[in-house]
């Protein structure tokens, strides 16, 4: 098991987590957020924690943020470490909202994963085709494009890929290949492999429990061994990556990664990386595990 830790810069820190909160640097703000993982003490003393401008009550009866006269929008931070690395000219940029699920339009421990999939995308030999499943605001579609892929960008969430439209503008890829997708992500996979489609690398961030807007269920343990059979069929002779991530489902990592080599018994099945994705906290000899993932 391999533990993967964000490789974000200062936009975004990990200030302190402890008594069910984490808080977070985004940018021009510091957000206070509920996180069930922060059983743990606190670090930093009180008066940090003040400096919030953005706070997420979880109360029972009347969830939802409270701001201070200090809060700035628009919102927007950049991840450079494409840039830095000369795989792109420009950082890739998202603009972070309140969602009334606390959720900002980004989950920065998935910048694990970015760096990784971007340099095998810019070192491959031909333009590769990529897929993003259950793709959210676009940070791993955009990195991905920024690197020289074509992608398919996948969400049930029209609100979601309207987002990540947004974040392409503000990054200078309006003139990148990428199709935007609004729907279920097992129709459309299912229809891709009837029009012969292969793509050479996917990325699948699958729901715990998800409904699109048409009101369709998506239950990981009864629709996940169907959905990987399927890439499985969309997937090259001759991939890049397949990256498969978890969330807030009780599992061992273990239990990704023997579903990616259930389906996947190819020369590269051996050399599959599993762990949790994490963040490391400024200034501190602690992290905070955020989800668990299965790659190679």
């Amino acid at each position: 098991m391999k533990i993967l830790t964000a490789n974000f810069d200062d936009q975004y820190q990990l200030i302190d987590s402890g008594n069910g909160y984490k808080l977070e640097h985004f940018g021009n703000n510091i957000v206070a957020r509920p996180d069930t993982n922060c059983v743990w003490k606190r670090q930093k003393p009180e008066t940090e924690w003040l400096k919030a401008n953005a706070i997420f009550k979880a109360s029972f009866s009347n969830p939802g943020w409270e701001f201070k006269n200090s809060f700035k929008e628009p919102w927007i931070i950049s991840y450079n470490k494409l840039k830095t690395e000369g795989i792109c000219k420009n950082p890739i940029k998202i603009q972070l909202r309140a969602t009334i699920s606390k959720n900002l339009g980004i989950f920065p421990e998935q910048s694990a994963h970015w760096l990784w999939f971007s340099k095998l995308i810019a070192g491959a030999k031909q333009q590769p085709n990529v897929l993003n499943l259950f793709a959210y605001t676009g940070a791993a579609t955009l990195c991905a494009a920024a690197a020289g892929a074509k992608v398919c960008h996948v969400d049930a969430a029209k609100s979601a890929v309207t987002w990540a439209n947004k974040n392409q503008e503000m990054s200078g890829l309006q003139d990148a290949p990428i199709r935007w997708i609004v729907d279920d992500c097992t129709k459309f996979v299912m229809r891709e492999i009837k029009r012969g489609v292969k793509y050479d690398g996917i990325i699948m961030d699958p729901p715990a429990f998800g409904r699109d807007q048409k009101g369709k269920v998506f239950e990981f343990e009864k629709q996940i061994c169907n959905l990987l059979e399927l890439c499985k069929q969309l997937l090259s002779s001759e991939p890049l990556f397949f990256i498969f991530n978890g969330y807030s489902m009780g599992y061992s990592s273990t239990v990704l990664k023997n579903l990616v080599q259930d389906y996947f018994k190819t020369q590269k099945s051996n050399r599959i990386e599993f762990g949790e994705l994490q963040i490391s906290e400024i200034g501190q000899d602690r992290n905070l595990p955020c989800s668990l993932y299965a790659r190679f």
